[in-house]
């Protein structure tokens, strides 16, 4: 059967950086499954399964765009210091949630600190990337309703 719409697809994939060394891989537990046409994947991931058959083996690039989205300097943000008073790790590259200028929960990296503020990124941490993906189908049903 090949992937299509409405397909309930499990896979493996190994995300290579730029020299084609493995940044992320599934192949060290069970392959993800995901159902065609629901976003549970980057589009870019999707649509290059798109008339593939469970046993295929192949190599994807993703644009930004269909991928992680550019790299945006508006989800770069200052929080008060004051707010990560009570977190005793604190330091460059430490992930957490916070609650955005708009209100909204999300994840973010801390870029800077200093006595005031803390600076913090909530980009995708391979926004602005193309992505480079080695990709296996390993099973490829027709979704449940």
């Amino acid at each position: 059967m090949q992937i299509n719409s409405n397909c309930e697809v499990s896979f493996h994939y190994s995300l290579l950086d730029e020299k084609g060394a493995v940044v992320e891989t599934s192949r060290e537990s069970q392959a993800p499954v995901f159902t065609t046409g629901k976003q549970q994947i980057i589009a870019g991931l999707e649509e290059g399964m798109l008339g593939k058959s469970a046993g295929d083996k192949f190599q994807l690039k993703i644009k930004p765009d269909k991928g992680y989205g550019q790299w945006s300097e508006d989800k770069v943000f200052d929080i008060d210091a004051a707010m990560f008073g009570e977190v005793e790790d604190l330091a460059e590259g430490l992930v957490c949630n916070v609650t955005n200028p708009e209100g909204v929960e999300e994840l973010v990296c801390v870029v800077a600190i200093n006595n005031e503020v803390v600076t913090v990124d909530a980009n995708h941490p391979f926004a602005g990337l193309e992505l480079k993906f080695s990709v296996e189908i390993v099973k490829v049903s027709a979704a449940s309703a």
